[in-house]
């Protein structure tokens, strides 16, 4: 498989499973994120996180920020790539 990114896959597309090479650190964290957030599978975390990026990439895009705010202090945080 090779990867291009100026081709996407259009959403309700069916694609078969793809072999990715983790770290096994990263594997761990990606156990126990599933386990964290109740996911059936790893790849749901991976999913969820990919989407996640996709958000804020598509924001900063556009020129806007998203932002972590925590409610007791105001302190704010950008998520950015």
């Amino acid at each position: 498989m090779s990867f291009d990114p100026k081709s996407s896959v259009g959403p309700g597309s069916q694609v078969g499973p793809v072999t990715v090479e983790i770290p096994g650190r990263t594997a761990m964290l990606m156990i126990e994120l599933a386990k964290q957030l109740g996911a059936e599978t790893p790849g749901q975390v991976v999913a969820q996180a990919l989407g996640l990026l996709q958000t804020v990439q598509r924001a900063k895009e556009q020129g806007q920020r998203i932002l972590l705010r925590d409610p007791k202090t105001g302190r704010e945080i950008d998520l950015g790539v």
